[in-house]
């Protein structure tokens, strides 16, 4: 029986997902410990403890969450203990240099984005061992009842879910506005002074918002190398990352236009996140505004929603769990695509999501009426939908692919 340590207390999401991952090792016969950050002191006293009187056979989180911990100076604990440190990437790296830079040599690390593999491999050599894992979503238990922001997760067979004619909200987007949060990420750009920073995110964004199927690290490049600029591949990283903010103004762009065009359009859209009434346009009034949730509530809000609207956080070759869990949730999706998707496509020749280019969006009031119209096909694509997210896209399927591959 393998041990295995995880890992949380940073984010609500981020615990969501470790309790369904543990979950599922769990029914694998895995035997499954869960320490919580939180606990400041405590959290370090019951490490110690389980270090020193059991074999782990490996610690598994996301996004770096004790990835970098050590008791002794100088040495990583998990280099020091032997023990393999499966890091789980939800976003792009360059969020993480730091503790990526300085990473555990036992580690593996997995990116939800195959975009994103490449840029380990190329910028961080350090690390041994990296790949592809996509996203996976999480299905709620609406049968029992669940404290306030929280939900209980389907374990096993499929759950009641409401009917499409049950459900309240027409469209939902659960997810906020990044340019707000991007804000803190700018550098003081007057103060470089290798380039016109400015001229820069004015050219790299325009660059992106023309033609998003650019990744945000590729069109800096090519931006560098339109003004002649030639950089190793340690400074280019370097910009890349003081750079990074550019990265969630697009997303945050696309975003903010996907709701506002449907709105405007006479289409109700309820939202949830940070950031959407401080739009010039928050006063429309087919903008439903339900502030800031936690990722469990999500999960019960998509069960009420006939179509889970998403944009990506510029994924050009991957899934986003807002994608997956919104079909585990029975709504219909709706979503930009991605290389990754169009593959998907291709290999299932039945419809399971609705798709749209963020070069077209002119379209999109157009397909999201037509879906709430037709709500027989609706219907129809919400369940296809649901069987290819449980078939494919299941933490169970990713921790069985976990135990094979790296345990």
């Amino acid at each position: 029986m393998k041990t295995i340590l995880f890992i949380q207390g940073i984010y609500d999401t981020i615990d969501l997902f470790i309790a369904s991952l543990s979950q599922s090792f769990a029914q694998m016969g895995c035997s499954c410990r869960v320490l919580d950050t939180r606990e400041k002191e405590g959290f370090t006293k019951k490490l110690k403890n389980i270090l020193m009187d059991e074999r782990i056979d490996a610690v598994v989180t996301f996004n770096n969450i004790g990835y970098n911990l050590s008791f002794s100076e100088g040495k990583n604990i998990w280099d020091e203990k032997g023990i393999p440190f499966i890091n789980i990437l939800m976003d792009h790296p360059f969020h993480y240099a730091v503790p990526l830079q300085n990473a555990p040599e036992t580690s593996v690390v997995f990116c939800t984005d195959r975009n994103h593999v490449n840029f380990l491999k190329r910028f961080y050599t350090n690390l041994k061992k990296v790949d592809f894992m996509p996203h996976a979503g999480m299905e709620a238990d609406l049968t029992k009842h669940a404290r306030p922001g929280s939900c209980h997760l389907c374990s096993g067979e499929s759950v009641y879910h409401p009917a499409m004619e049950e459900r309240s909200i027409d469209v939902l987007y659960a997810g906020g506005l990044s340019k707000y949060v991007a804000e803190g990420l700018v550098p003081d750009l007057g103060e470089i002074t290798d380039f016109d920073a400015f001229t820069l995110t004015k050219e790299v964004l325009s660059d992106l918002t023309s033609h998003p199927n650019k990744t945000t690290e590729g069109a800096i490049e090519s931006y560098f190398s339109a003004i002649g600029k030639t950089y190793s591949d340690e400074e280019l990283n370097h910009w890349i990352t003081e750079l990074r903010f550019i990265d969630s103004f697009a997303t945050s762009f696309f975003r903010e236009q996907s709701v506002r065009i449907l709105v405007e359009s006479g289409i109700k859209v309820v939202v949830f996140g940070g950031g959407w009434d401080m739009c010039e346009w928050a006063d429309n009034p087919n903008l439903l505004y339900g502030g800031k949730v936690l990722a469990p509530q999500v999960l019960e809000l998509m069960n009420h929603s006939k179509i889970v609207l998403n944009t990506m956080t510029w994924y050009k070759n991957g899934i986003h769990d807002r994608i997956i869990n919104g079909m585990l949730a029975k709504a219909a999706v709706v979503t930009d695509t991605s290389d990754y998707l169009e593959e998907e496509f291709a290999r299932e020749k039945i419809p399971f999501l609705e798709s749209f280019s963020l070069t077209d969006m002119g379209r999109l009031p157009e397909k999201v009426s037509h879906l709430l119209e037709q709500e027989t096909y609706l219907t129809e694509l919400a369940q296809q939908g649901y069987q290819y997210a449980r078939k494919y896209h299941t933490w169970t399927q990713r921790a069985e692919y976990l135990l094979q591959h790296c345990l």
